[in-house]
């Protein structure tokens, strides 16, 4: 894993932040972010982003207008729309460079990274300045053969009940306490989802069977913790993917915390795989999400975009 070492104290630094991370605290811990930089005398610039769509189209104009160091602080969600900014911008992506300081309530992409759970113990990462080149991932939406959206992801993207869960938090997420309202919704719909006919077009092969989930990973963890894709790797220009088949209620119940320990190949309903490019489609509507976003029912086409992207890390 090839990492580049930058002088971070030698550039200016545009901060894009979401006020809902973290339940709507995030000015608190802004306040004491903010000292801790003024301290180090940090060049930054500091913006508030209103709503995700809002912080990719913040990051694509910084992009530009000329800016190459940017810092996302928030959760995974607000990490994802700043490279999908940055990645639709029109600027080359391996011009710039992301840190990230993470302020979310799972920031699972940060666990692939081994940032340390006290979000102020990120500050010292950031001071080594080592940054590597990340790939990233492209979902095209197709209809009738035809590209009608194209969303970038960074880290996991899911179909079937991951997604399943995510359409329905979408419309119910709370600012008390969203990781209450994602087990909940876990639950309710563990219970109702069932397996679909899913065709899969790989380079390798081409798979039609009963799946209950797929999860096609460029890192290791979503879900707050969970490890569908424990050999994932960020920078080796494939996705990992986990296929899960048909299975009782019971057995997902009894395998959580293999689940969270990224111990799941034991299973028989678990297949895993990897790939540049994958195609899927269902004849009957397949959901998807990456990071906590719904993807319109469609179609959809996974390419990889490898070492597209300079990313800061804790590796």
């Amino acid at each position: 894993m090839k990492k580049e070492t930058i002088p971070v104290f030698d550039h200016a630094w545009q901060i894009i932040a979401n006020p809902n991370a973290l339940s709507n605290s995030c000015y608190k811990h802004w306040e004491e972010i903010a000292c801790k930089l003024d301290e180090l005398q940090l060049d930054y610039q500091f913006y508030i982003t209103e709503d995700a769509e809002s912080g990719k189209k913040l990051a694509g104009d910084l992009c530009r207008q000329g800016h190459r160091y940017l810092m996302a602080m928030g959760g995974d969600g607000t990490l994802n729309q700043i490279v999908d900014g940055i990645m639709s911008s029109g600027v080359p992506p391996r011009e710039v460079y992301l840190a990230v300081l993470p302020l979310g309530t799972g920031n699972d992409w940060c666990r692939t990274h081994h940032y340390p759970r006290p979000y102020l113990e990120s500050i010292p990462i950031f001071m080594r300045g080592q940054f590597l080149l990340h790939d990233i991932g492209l979902v095209e939406c197709l209809e009738n053969g035809q590209v009608v959206s194209r969303h970038h992801f960074i880290n996991i993207a899911g179909f079937g009940f991951d997604a399943a869960i995510i359409h329905k938090t979408a419309h119910t997420k709370s600012r008390i306490n969203l990781k209450a309202v994602y087990l909940l919704t876990l639950l309710k719909v563990l219970f109702s989802h069932k397996a679909q006919r899913v065709r899969m077009q790989t380079e390798k092969e081409t798979i039609e069977e009963s799946l209950f989930s797929i999860a096609v990973g460029n890192c290791r963890y979503n879900g707050n913790g969970m490890m569908q894709v424990p050999m994932a790797d960020p920078t080796d220009g494939l996705f990992h993917i986990m296929r899960l088949r048909k299975i009782s209620v019971f057995k997902v119940l009894k395998n959580i915390k293999n689940l969270y320990g990224g111990h799941l190949e034991h299973l028989p309903e678990i297949a895993y795989t990897s790939a540049s490019e994958i195609l899927l489609s269902s004849d009957t509507p397949l959901l998807g999400e990456i990071e906590g976003d719904p993807l319109p029912t469609s179609e959809y086409r996974i390419r990889m975009l490898p070492a597209a992207l300079n990313l800061l890390t804790g590796l």
